[in-house]
């Protein structure tokens, strides 16, 4: 595996032949998957532009973004992944655990969009997986039991006091969970670690813990893990991107945001409107020296310093902005969407602060 490819978390092959499991994934492959339709190799796969929602003063999410946010096991994954949030912060889970389990989530469901566990089951075993995965680990009784409270509000809300046998019949469909999604994976084991990243990029910044800048960040990443994002790209793209998308948000003038991101929303170009062929480049023999501090400045491309191309920012960008005016449009505020507001995925300010920054550089274009 080349050393640009560790960096970024990109699996190499594998004995268990299911190395394209783990190669980072475009929005078309994705949906080929959901939908089981034909497609190119993910290797060479690039996201559907659509120039229409690119345009001008277009504030509207872009068609593949939404299809896939609607698809039906795409919409499980999101349950899996709010009862795995509410199950971590039972257990003490750190946010590196949870963000895993939710990483595996989408990983089944997209090669197992028709899997009839329940939803229940499988963010129980992702998250058992991933406790294991991050040495946090728990016995799956005690992550059963929390499941259990969660899902049943028993008289007791103690998980210590939920019987043995209980927990016993929940196990047999957890373990086939288990099993389900290690297939998924192809038994790789391997993580990384974006928020700790996040931190790293923050403090480069010169940005306190929790500052504006780094609390708007943060939020921006943990709801990428409500995206099929994460299975798009590595940890360093999503690291800088949640941390630029949110520096460009504070900005209190359109003017006054990153250049490369504005011309994003302002431009008919689609070229920065969600392609990537998922072919990061061989890294060369010596490696560049990683820069000590960062400057968020409006000119400064300061990720290419860590290895991130502006046209994976970009798309990272464009499409946690869509994700965000699904739930702010209201035509498309159907059901299913309040249904997830109502448990804070998204939180309507974040929502409604993104869109309005989406309209005011659209109005200041």
């Amino acid at each position: 595996m080349s050393t640009a490819a560790t960096r970024h978390g990109i699996s190499g092959n594998n004995s268990s032949g299911s190395s394209s499991r783990h190669t980072y994934m475009s929005s078309s492959y994705i949906l080929a998957q959901l939908t089981n339709t034909p497609s190119i190799s993910n290797s060479h796969a690039t996201h559907t532009s659509n120039k229409n929602n690119n345009s001008e003063g277009s504030i509207q999410p872009r068609a593949d973004q939404q299809e896939i946010f609607d698809n039906p096991a795409m919409q499980t994954a999101t349950k899996c992944c709010i009862f795995i949030k509410e199950i971590s912060r039972k257990l003490g889970f750190p946010a590196r655990t949870a963000s895993t389990a939710q990483l595996l989530v989408y990983r089944t469901y997209i090669y197992r969009p028709s899997t009839r566990i329940g939803s229940t089951d499988m963010a129980t075993a992702c998250l058992f997986v991933a406790s294991k995965m991050e040495e946090t680990i728990k016995k799956l009784r005690d992550i059963i039991a929390h499941s259990y409270v969660i899902l049943s509000k028993p008289q007791s809300s103690d998980p210590k006091q939920v019987p043995s046998a209980v927990v016993d019949k929940m196990r047999p469909s957890i373990m086939n969970a288990e099993q389900l999604i290690l297939e998924a994976i192809g038994y790789d084991f391997r993580t990384s670690h974006t928020h700790l990243l996040f931190v790293k990029l923050a403090k480069m910044a010169g940005l306190e813990r929790k500052s504006g800048i780094a609390a708007l960040g943060w939020a921006i990443l943990s709801d990428a893990y409500f995206t099929t994002l994460p299975v798009q790209y590595p940890s360093a793209v999503i690291s800088a991107g949640s941390l630029c998308l949110a520096w460009c948000v504070a900005t209190d003038e359109p003017k006054d945001t990153c250049v490369s991101i504005r011309r994003l929303f302002t431009s008919n170009d689609a070229s920065g409107n969600g392609n990537h062929t998922n072919g990061y480049p061989e890294s060369p023999k010596t490696e560049p020296k990683r820069p000590l501090s960062l400057a968020l400045t409006k000119d400064n491309e300061w990720w290419v310093g860590f290895g991130v191309s502006t046209s994976d920012i970009q798309s990272f960008v464009k499409q946690m902005v869509d994700f965000y005016l699904l739930f702010f449009n209201s035509t498309m505020a159907t059901a299913e969407y309040l249904e997830r507001h109502k448990y804070g995925i998204p939180s309507k300010d974040m929502a409604q602060k993104i869109a309005q920054w989406r309209m005011k550089i659209s109005d200041n274009s």
